[in-house]
């Protein structure tokens, strides 16, 4: 199998096409971005105002994100703090996200929000730019945020309130984990069957977070998930879809 790796604005890439082999996969953290949190991502990430150099999408953070989003929604309400007095920093925590330590847990300084009538994500993004302290933490224009280079992104439609709820979450790479993956570990990436014919995404470093995007053209690539790999370097990806599938995989670039 042939893997070639190359940079690009504020992520780095494998690009790897699938062969036969058997991979077993142990547990794993995944989370399938809908069509406007994969656009609100790639808006803040491509931004120009963008200051942080290397960013990467997180599931368990993207978790925490949808989840608050829906909750806005079900409880109608709009803070960074629940009805029920859980802050940001904790449901990260609460998501199996490592914070450091002066992250207090019942303090925000991790999240921000957007309410938004027409649902827009671009307009979400507008709303942020707006607001200087909402565009230092979105786009790490001061050095704390700039070091947040883990994002999350959740989103949930009107339903309890009268405009959808954006939530975009960032931190430092996981506390304690091997999260930051280089482009000598990332060219090691590969998709292959197992024997029930699952698709298994393998890595000899366990526990990095991976975004995987899809083709059967090499073109139009689509953002299907991100995953945290398992302690054996691994995560599966589902069944194969087409006769010819190449997968890009958007990784942290230290």
């Amino acid at each position: 199998m042939k893997t070639h790796v190359y940079l690009s604005k504020g992520l780095a890439f494998a690009l790897a096409s699938i062969i036969s082999m058997v991979v077993e996969s142990g547990a794993q953290q995944v989370f399938q971005p809908n069509a406007k949190e994969a656009e609100l991502y790639r808006l803040i990430r491509d931004d120009a105002l963008q200051q942080r150099v290397q960013v990467v999408l997180d599931p368990r953070l993207c978790l925490a994100a949808r989840k608050h989003a829906q909750d806005t929604q079900a409880r109608k309400f709009f803070d960074h703090r629940n009805p029920s007095g859980v802050w940001s920093n904790q449901r990260v925590l609460n998501e199996g996200y490592p914070l450091p330590s002066n992250y207090p847990p019942d303090n925000n300084t991790v999240e921000s929000m957007a309410g938004v009538p027409s649902e827009s994500a671009a307009e979400a993004l507008a709303l942020w730019k707006s607001d200087v302290p909402h565009s230092n933490h979105v786009f790490g224009q001061i050095a704390f945020y700039r070091g947040q280079v883990v994002f999350g992104v959740g989103q949930a439609p009107k339903s309890g309130l009268a405009y959808a709820t954006y939530v975009f979450i960032s931190a430092p790479l996981p506390v304690g984990e091997q999260g930051a993956m280089t482009a000598a570990i990332a060219a090691q990436l590969s998709v292959r069957p197992d024997a029930s014919g699952t698709l298994i995404l393998s890595n000899p470093q366990p526990k990095a977070i991976v975004e995987v995007y899809r083709s059967s053209l090499l073109s139009g690539w689509n953002l299907e998930r991100t995953v945290v790999l398992d302690s054996g370097g691994h995560a599966s990806l589902g069944l194969k879809l087409g006769a010819r599938e190449f997968y890009r995989f958007g990784y942290y670039q230290p």
